[in-house]
């Protein structure tokens, strides 16, 4: 099953030609993996060795900095390309308020006036198609219900959990995914907090590459 896209409705802040309001979507992200959660996702769904893949990271980080400093490209294949952004330096005035830089003759523009600004990264056109084809907007009735999901409580997975694992005996995050129709991290999420707890019901065991979620005594 394909996850949904969570995304808000905004107003444009202009009108259009003919005065009326307009409207844009964006995307509402829906927390972020830090470095520690993404390890632990590697450690339940692969086989490779987390600490060599946090030292890789860091070797990868150091060598990105390194090539774009010799104003270089860093393209990574079936990723996408890093590239520095320049522009002109902020000033600030005798009172320390920033003043936005305003030149009318270019030749007025020298290295003192420039200064890194950020990284851009642009997409391999594999990695976007690759996204579009694990997600999507549409429910069974074709109506963006993306971004509407129920917000579960923990009383609601506990007995989603407790109903399920009665009848199945064990869950995976995939299932508890497809019947609670979330996505995979929030998934993860809910399966990693609820195991963590003291005295937790629940236990999980790794079968081959895929973490298996259980109840004691109901196995």
């Amino acid at each position: 099953m394909a996850d949904k896209i969570k995304y808000g409705i905004y107003p444009n802040p202009k009108p259009d030609n003919d005065g009326n309001t307009t409207y844009q979507v964006r995307h509402t992200p829906e927390g972020t993996m830090n470095e520690k959660e993404f390890l632990a996702h590697l450690k339940y769904h692969n086989t490779c060795n987390t600490t060599m893949m946090l030292s890789s990271l860091i070797i990868l980080k150091d060598e990105i900095i390194e090539q774009l400093r010799e104003n270089k490209r860093f393209r990574i294949d079936g990723l996408g390309t890093f590239q520095m952004k320049v522009g002109l330096a902020t000033k600030y005035d005798e009172e320390g308020n920033p003043v936005k830089p305003h030149f009318t003759d270019p030749d007025k523009i020298t290295a003192n006036d420039v200064e890194v600004q950020g990284v851009s990264f642009t997409p391999d056109p594999s990695f976007v198609k690759a996204l579009k084809e694990g997600i999507s907007t549409r429910n069974k009735y074709g109506r963006g219900v993306a971004g509407r999901n129920h917000p579960y409580q923990r009383e609601e997975i506990i007995k989603f959990l407790d109903n399920y694992l009665k009848e199945h005996h064990s869950i995976t995050r995939k299932q508890m995914e497809y019947e609670l129709n979330i996505t995979a991290y929030r998934a993860q999420k809910w399966l990693d907090s609820i195991i963590a707890e003291p005295f937790s019901k629940y236990y999980c065991k790794k079968q081959g590459t895929t973490y298996v979620y259980y109840r004691y005594g109901w196995e």
